[in-house]
């Protein structure tokens, strides 16, 4: 029975608990926060995988609840945090299972659907407000809802009423980057961003981590197996060494759902499932729920073909309620040609029945099985039409199911990015349409950038166009624009973009300085990054001093929210010192930005560790430069054991910046006269460069031409001539194409690598490739710089 409670006053708060969801009405306004307790009932197994149904013990999750328990407990009045981590990694059973604990300490926990926080905005005055208890609001996905979270958060930093109780935010989404995306949108915003990031605790996401024993790993197969073949349970041999083995170097052993979907394919493959890869492990159980719902179907006297194509449509739309179904049943059974007697009712009817959802028909989930089905079930051209007709007719939320089906399939199926291409296409000129798009795509996908380009290039097109634009907009859509033009190597154009981006914020900032100097300081840094991937140096050197003046000013008034930035532009700082030979002052600023990183990590290692490592692998050069080699080792080590944490949790972020440090370690070992562990780093390094630039073969060829050289280099001193001469010229041919169109910037690289060339080619008696040499001749100096 519904409970109400009644306060007198002005600037109350009154809280309702109804069934599945806490009310908590804030002034005159409310906001309804969902638990979804009537999820937790299991029909059928695909329901055991939904976080919802809390089917399985929270295992290994301690650390994480401890850390989440500090954030709720600080003395802060109103506090945000930002969770990220990819699909199936256990986010949002994290989130529930904190909500449960809190629940029953007194505080008032739960979800804010989008669908409630679109309502929540309407005519109402956040600043306002109030409440009664302690209060947890969790978001999932959301990037869904940058530009309502960057109002809501902007009009509560802005509050002045008293606060007698804390407010804590809890964000959830795949990936964050606090230069661009969505955060952008939610925490930048002119003269609020500050007081907006003021609210972060920490001021960067937070990744969560993999599940890291094998005690909790197996603890979870087992409790999955129990569900999955309660009547015929199956062992494991968690005895078997072997078994032991495969189970912690699997890629996807540390995500829990990973874990569940192999414990559910288990009692059909066997032990064997062990050997799937992610997408299989979705695809099998997909094919299941494809045989129980077209069974249901037949069984209902209903065509299986159109509640299967029905179904995809529901999983696209992150569910659907009646309103929203009946239009769309009757429009597909029309484009489709699927009739159905006594439809759309009784599709509904059905749908309901099988994925039930307090608002009308769920989608397939949990999101991997979903998107497997989709790639199963809309194939083609026929398939790709069917998204863009859901698209017109139910929104964005279907672009965002489709970018995360582009991030998990991609390696596998063509068909989820030629649906976002084609949904690109259709809103060119809708800019709204277009950002929202550039919320949702994540800051940094190999699959994705060129599609992020697009968008950028599209969104600028016409915020040019409209009469009143204000500067600062449009001086911050070419910054984005230039970061995507420099994530697919067009230098050019992104230093281009990056100008004119200063170019408009800069006047601004000098008229008001509190309001945008950050905007200024985030545009300077991105123009020093472009000028120095142009070769641009000095000018760079400039950018970044300026960049850097500015953050300290922030930090000194903000150290809360802009200690971060300031360690990440004293690094790129000191990256542009030490290329300009100015190595005293570079190491001076290396450290001072480590000193920053390591006081950070020391409260958030999970958060910070990235720029720490990055950090001290720019040391190790550093150190490399100035010939103080056993104190550059020693920070290579330390960098590459850091980058190794990182890259198993999260391979597709990290793998390249790892391969980048375990390149630099090859280099000291060579300077070390260690031949054989130079060898052995640097074999590793190119096999890691071969795996990201066979998802991006334009990407990285610089990188991987440069690691070939080191490895050739090993070769000759190991006196192994043959695999040296191979190396190295397979490195020439990746690198000449990018050095014939940017001198400057690859000559360096180049000359190293020629020199190791023809130093094989003599070690082998064998006179140098015409055709490879011969159009470099003009630009190469006689005496190369002798550096590995």
């Amino acid at each position: 029975m519904p409970q109400t409670a009644h306060v007198t006053g002005d600037g109350n708060t009154v809280v309702q608990i109804a069934g599945d969801h806490n009310t908590v009405v804030l002034g005159r306004a409310f906001l309804t926060l969902t638990r979804f307790d009537s999820q937790r009932r299991i029909t059928h197994p695909l329901n055991a995988l939904s976080p919802y149904a809390r089917s399985t013990r929270l295992l290994g999750r301690g650390d994480e609840l401890d850390s989440l328990r500090a954030f709720l407990n600080t003395p802060k009045p109103i506090s945000v945090r930002v969770v990220v981590g990819g699909g199936g990694s256990g986010k949002t059973r994290l989130a529930l299972e904190l909500c449960d604990l809190m629940q029953a300490e007194g505080w008032n926990t739960g979800f804010i659907t989008s669908s409630e926080a679109d309502r929540l905005l309407q005519g109402q005055n956040l600043s306002a407000w109030g409440w009664q208890k302690p209060t947890l609001v969790v978001m999932d996905y959301a990037a869904a809802k940058a530009q309502t979270l960057g109002h809501w958060l902007g009009e509560l930093a802005d509050r002045t009423a008293a606060t007698h109780h804390p407010l804590r935010i809890l964000l959830l989404e795949r990936s964050a980057d606090p230069a661009s995306g969505w955060w952008a949108s939610v925490f930048g915003g002119g003269w609020q961003a500050l007081a907006k990031q003021a609210l972060l605790d920490p001021a960067v996401p937070v990744p969560i981590r993999p599940l890291a024993t094998q005690a909790h790993r197996v603890a979870l197969l087992q409790d999955m197996l129990a569900i999955a073949c309660p009547y015929a349970p199956i062992p494991l041999p968690v005895d078997d060494p072997a078994f032991s083995q495969q189970l912690m170097q699997i890629s996807w052993g540390g995500d829990p759902l990973f874990l569940m979907l192999a414990a559910m394919s288990m009692a059909q493959q066997g032990h064997s499932v062990l050997t799937l890869g992610r997408t299989d492990l979705a695809d099998l159980v997909a094919q299941g729920e494809i045989d129980r719902l077209a069974k249901l179907a037949r069984t209902h006297g209903l065509t299986p073909e159109l509640v299967l194509h029905l179904t995809a449509c529901a999983t696209l739309a992150q569910g659907l309620t009646r309103a929203a179904f009946l239009p769309l049943a009757a429009a597909e059974q029309q484009a489709t040609g699927w009739t159905q007697p006594d439809a759309p009712a009784a599709l509904f009817k059905l749908l309901q029945q099988a994925l039930p959802s307090p608002q009308g028909i769920a989608p397939v989930i949990p999101d991997m099985v979903g998107e497997a089905l989709l790639v199963r079930l809309l194939d083609g051209e026929e398939g790709q039409e069917a998204v863009l007709r859901c698209y017109a007719a139910l929104g964005h939320r279907v672009a965002e199911t489709v970018i995360r089906c582009v991030q998990d399939f991609a390696g596998v199926a063509a068909g989820p990015l030629g649906w976002l291409n084609a949904i690109v296409d259709a809103v060119q000129g809708d800019v709204r349409a277009l950002e929202a798009l550039a919320d949702s795509l994540p800051p940094h996908s190999l699959v994705l950038d060129v599609t992020t380009l697009r968008v950028m290039e599209a969104i600028l097109q016409i915020r040019m166009l409209l009469p009143h634009a204000h500067p600062v907009d449009c001086g911050g859509a070419h910054l984005m624009l230039s970061k995507a033009q420099a994530n697919r190597d067009h230098h050019a154009p992104a230093l281009a973009s990056a100008t004119q981006a200063v170019l408009l914020i800069y006047p601004q900032a000098l008229q008001q300085p509190d309001k945008y100097n950050f905007h200024l300081a985030m545009a300077l840094d991105n123009l020093g990054a472009q000028q120095s991937a142009m070769g641009q140096l000095e000018d760079a050197l400039v950018s970044a001093q300026e960049a850097t003046h500015l953050a300290r000013a922030m930090a000194d008034r903000n150290p809360d929210t802009a200690y971060g930035p300031l360690a990440r532009l004293l690094a790129n700082l000191a990256g542009l010192q030490a290329r300009l030979d100015r190595y005293a002052p570079a190491l001076a600023t290396a450290q001072q930005a480590a000193a920053l990183y390591a006081q950070l990590v020391s409260d958030q290692p999970e958060v910070y560790e990235p720029e720490l490592a990055s950090t001290l692998h720019n040391i190790s050069i550093i150190y490399l430069q100035t010939n103080q080699t056993e104190e550059a080792l020693q920070a290579a080590l330390q960098a590459v054991a850091m980058q190794r944490r990182l890259a198993a949790r999260q391979p597709q972020s990290y793998l390249p910046a790892l391969a980048s440090a375990i390149g630099n370690l090859a280099t000291t070992y060579v300077i070390l006269e260690q031949y054989t562990a130079a060898l052995q780093a640097a074999q590793e390094s190119v096999a890691l460069y071969a795996n990201v630039h066979a998802l991006r073969p334009d990407g990285f060829n610089p990188d991987l031409a440069a690691n070939l050289g080191r490895l050739a280099m090993c070769h000759l001193r190991l006196q192994q001539p043959a695999p040296a001469l191979d190396h190295a010229g397979h490195g020439l041919r990746l690198l000449i194409p990018y050095f014939l169109q940017h001198h400057a910037l690859h000559k360096p690289a180049l000359n190293t690598l020629l020199r190791i060339y023809l130093q094989a080619c003599q070690a082998n008696a064998v006179d140098p490739n015409a055709d490879l040499v011969a159009p470099l001749l003009p630009f190469i100096p006689t005496k190369p710089k002798d550096t590995p």
